[in-house]
């Protein structure tokens, strides 16, 4: 489960980490509650089950991909001012107590970088930082294939600082409200990321000029994660690498104008592989070889 403050997905894997089913979509913003949110995603999984005659007692457990700050050990989530129904709810406990199944529980980045580095674009490669563009800024880091969680569970938790005098985040900018603020505070019409794409695509320059801004922007803030993890390979994903032609120029440009020569030359920054089932993968992978 890769839970989102829009909506939430669900699939179904083996033993093999193959995907075997996608469920059907969870509406998470039309849901008033965290135990209507785990009702509605058990009901998800039932309806995948029965595709293929399944029932629950077939499933080993449940990984589940949720935005952060969380209490690693708990399973609950802290604060999460893009789905407030979610802020200090226990949820490995009430969803281990709907199912009856064991639950693991993380950062829903850091479950999207883990799904780049075991099944798509960073495979192979030991040091992996990802990068999820949507709602939030989220960050993820892998390290020989494991999450790098830190002291308290929070590393990579980036979004959230300040890179402004005026006290604005990085993820006040390099989001979805970011980008709109861009477009439309230049004079800009559009209510989507999606629309300033289609307006970029027939030309209109003030498109392309928002999405070469956000890129720069986008640059700056992975310039600290490399400068500090020097990892082989960034895998950015989430609803903004549609445009990915549009922003990627300044990002890359901007990026390597400011980290050392020999990760200038080597590093690796590419767009996921898998879309909106990584994160699913990385939460799979953690059932079928138990938590780290």
């Amino acid at each position: 489960m890769d839970i989102g403050g829009t909506r939430t997905t669900v699939a179904l894997f083996n033993d093999d980490l193959e995907l075997v089913e996608r469920c059907r979509l969870v509406e998470t913003s039309a849901l008033s509650s965290g135990d209507e949110l785990v009702s509605e995603l058990l009901a998800s999984v039932h309806a995948g089950l029965a595709v293929h005659g399944g029932r629950r007692s077939d499933l080993a457990g449940i990984g589940i991909g949720a935005p952060g700050p969380l209490d690693l050990e708990t399973g609950t989530v802290l604060e999460t001012p893009n789905l407030p129904i979610l802020n200090h709810f226990p949820l490995r406990k009430r969803m281990g107590a709907a199912s009856g199944l064991p639950v693991w529980v993380d950062n829903d980045a850091n479950i999207f970088t883990l799904g780049e580095a075991l099944k798509g674009a960073a495979q192979g490669y030991p040091y992996v930082l990802g990068v999820t563009l949507g709602t939030g800024f989220g960050w993820g880091i892998v390290l020989d294939g494991k999450v790098y969680h830190g002291a308290t569970g929070t590393a990579a938790e980036y979004g959230l600082t300040p890179w402004r005098r005026d006290g604005r985040t990085w993820e006040d900018d390099v989001s979805i409200q970011g980008l709109m603020s861009l477009y439309n505070g230049r004079g800009g019409d559009a209510s989507s990321p999606r629309e300033v794409a289609d307006q970029a695509g027939r030309g209109n320059q003030l498109a392309l000029e928002a999405w070469r801004e956000y890129g720069r922007v986008l640059g700056f803030a992975l310039t600290h994660g490399v400068n500090l993890l020097d990892p082989h390979i960034i895998v950015v994903g989430g609803a903004m690498v549609g445009a990915w032609d549009y922003f990627s120029p300044t990002m890359d440009e901007t990026l390597r104008s400011h980290i050392f020569a020999r990760p200038r030359e080597q590093l690796k920054v590419v767009p996921s592989q898998l879309g909106d089932l990584s994160a699913l993968f990385g939460a799979a992978s953690q059932i079928s070889r138990g938590p780290d």
